[in-house]
Formats: structure tokens, C-alpha cells, sequence
């Protein structure tokens, strides 16, 4: 499997270098020395996507990005990536993402792609256009390994109508959620946690979130969530709960993390400083150090302070 996965990240990286070349899946079948036959099963086994799904998912990703963070035109874009005129640009994004191009450039809804593979391919992508484009600096991040022992996740409010992660801190503040928890006195963090839906009913939640969804997808609710975001604190587990009557109460029991540390200065914004601390975590070789990470039953956290900078807390679990 090593060596297919050679084969598959040599062929992605000469998708990736000459996206703008209209691309084909045999020419880059005939670059990696295989047949189409052959490098589709190999690709598929490593990435669960064709050659051509590949192609196609990859040019409408850096389309969109385009879109999001250039100042070029729609039907520039369209040139760019290889379609014929903007109508076909147009139906092939509205296709995935479920909007069209100009509605998404003027308004920056979240997009809603048609499956969760897509909403994965563009969430690793994302950075790498970072980089390339130079949006934003990287920015020197330190790790460490903990073990958290019992405690509790004090949760002052869920994002349970999928706003994106801005907008939910917003009325967070906005609703004085964020005043009412930093009034908990004693707390060892408060920021939010990525809440596995393990934690509640798995089935009534997705068939709450399918139903947002069918509603109104315009409003920017994705087709598929793993984890929902909550505002809170966490307090330690013999914390007295009659402080806590006002507040959900989800246990979590003890459980290892990798810490991801990226600090503020005068020279950084907070987008550099979260950014580089994300991808950070998407860069680093969890199996090198015996570990494999474990987002099902254990949350996530992060918080934002001027002093210590921006924190990552991943779960992880022993190889």
C-alpha cells in the first residue's frame, strides 16, 4: 500500500502542477507509467475518487478559491480551468456546490457541496492555496502531548442552526453567552468544542440537520457535519453542579491530546495565527509518535486570547 500511495501523491502533485492545462486523466495515467485501467484502480483504492473525479473536484476547488480570494473575473476563472464559457462553468460549480459562482463571489455564502468527500477535498485544500498564494504567513507553531484527566464541558450554547464558526462567536457575544460563562468562576478553559455527535443522539441529530438542510440551502447549512461547535468552559469533574444549573453538562472522561500553541504578536493577525496553528495539526505525523486521532467520542477545543495566542487541543489515542 506504501508504494500505491507513492504512485497516488505523484500523480496528484502532477494534477495539482498542471491544473491549468486541461488536464487529462490518460495524460496523467501515461506520466505515471500506467495504463488508465491501472492507475484508476490504484487511485481509487488510496482516495475512494477516480482519475477524473479527481480532476474535476480539484479544478472547481482552486476555482473556488479563486473566486473567494482573487480579484479575476467569473469568466476569467472559467478560461482558467479549462471551460468552454462561463455557462459551463457555471453549471459544472452549481453542480457541486450547489450555488452558482456570482451568487457566491457577491454574497460568500458557505457553500454546501453534494457529498461530505467534497467538503473534505476542500477543507485540504484550502491551506495549500494559502501558501501559494500567499494570503497568509505561516507562523512558527509549538505542539506537546497531554493527558487530561475527568472533567466536564460546561456548554453555554450550541451551534444548532450551523451558522459558520464567525457568525457563532458573534452572537455569542452579541447575546452575552460569552459574558454569562466567563462568569463561572474557576474554570480551566473557555473557548469552543467541536462535540462529537456521539454525545447526543447520532440519528435524531442528523435527521435535524438533513431537515435544515432540505429547507433553505441557500442559508449555508452543509450536507454533512460531524461535530457541532458549543461555546463554553471547562471546569473539573468534582466542580459543584448546583454552579452549573444554568449551563449543559456533558461529561468527558480522561483522554490524551496533541496541543497546538500559536502565539499573537504585533506583527500577526488573528487569521495568520489560527491558520498556522490548523495547519499546523494537518501537517503533523501523528503516527511517527504512536498515536492516531480520535475525533468519535472525545471533542476538540480551541480558544483565542491575547496573551497565550491561539490553542488547539486534538484527542488522540494510542497505536
Amino acid at each position: 500500500m506504501n508504494y500505491y500511495m507513492e504512485v497516488t501523491e505523484f500523480t496528484k502533485k502532477y494534477i495539482e502542477r498542471n491544473i491549468e492545462n486541461d488536464i487529462t486523466p490518460d495524460e496523467a495515467a501515461k506520466k505515471a507509467n500506467y495504463s488508465l485501467k491501472q492507475l484508476n484502480r490504484i487511485f481509487s483504492l488510496t482516495t475512494g475518487l477516480t482519475l477524473g473525479e479527481y480532476i474535476r473536484w480539484y479544478k472547481l476547488t482552486q476555482a473556488l478559491f479563486d473566486l473567494k480570494y482573487s480579484e479575476m473575473s467569473i469568466i476569467d476563472i472559467a478560461f482558467k480551468y479549462g471551460y468552454e464559457s462561463q455557462e459551463a462553468f457555471t453549471r459544472a460549480f452549481k453542480e457541486v456546490f450547489s450555488l452558482n459562482p456570482g451568487k457566491f463571489k457577491k454574497i460568500m455564502y458557505e457553500v454546501v457541496p453534494k457529498n461530505r468527500h467534497i467538503s473534505k477535498f476542500i477543507h485540504d485544500e484550502e491551506h495549500k492555496y494559502y501558501y501559494r498564494k500567499g494570503i497568509y504567513s505561516r507562523l512558527d507553531v509549538e505542539s506537546w502531548i497531554i493527558t487530561k484527566p475527568n472533567r466536564i464541558w460546561v456548554s453555554a450554547r450550541r451551534n444548532c442552526n450551523c451558522l459558520s464558526i464567525d457568525k457563532f462567536y458573534e452572537n455569542c457575544e452579541r447575546d452575552g453567552i460569552v459574558q454569562k460563562a466567563l462568569s463561572i468562576p474557576n474554570t480551566i478553559i473557555e473557548g469552543g468544542a467541536y462535540l462529537p455527535t456521539e454525545i447526543y443522539n447520532k440519528e435524531k441529530w442528523q435527521k435535524y440537520l438533513q431537515a435544515k438542510i432540505d429547507n433553505d440551502k441557500s442559508n449555508g447549512y452543509r450536507w454533512f457535519k460531524k461535530w457541532e461547535l458549543s461555546f463554553g468552559i471547562e471546569v473539573e469533574e468534582d466542580y459543584p453542579l448546583k454552579l452549573l444549573s444554568d449551563f449543559e453538562i456533558i461529561k468527558i472522561s480522561e483522554s490524551k491530546y496533541v496541543v497546538f500553541n500559536c502565539k499573537t504578536n504585533s506583527d500577526s493577525n488573528y487569521n495568520d495565527v489560527i491558520n498556522s496553528a490548523w495547519n499546523a495539526q494537518k501537517d503533523y505525523d501523528v503516527t511517527s509518535n504512536g498515536l492516531k486521532w480520535a475525533y468519535d467520542k472525545i471533542p476538540y477545543f480551541e480558544t483565542l486570547d491575547k496573551d497565550t495566542g491561539y490553542t488547539l487541543w486534538f484527542p488522540v489515542s494510542d497505536l
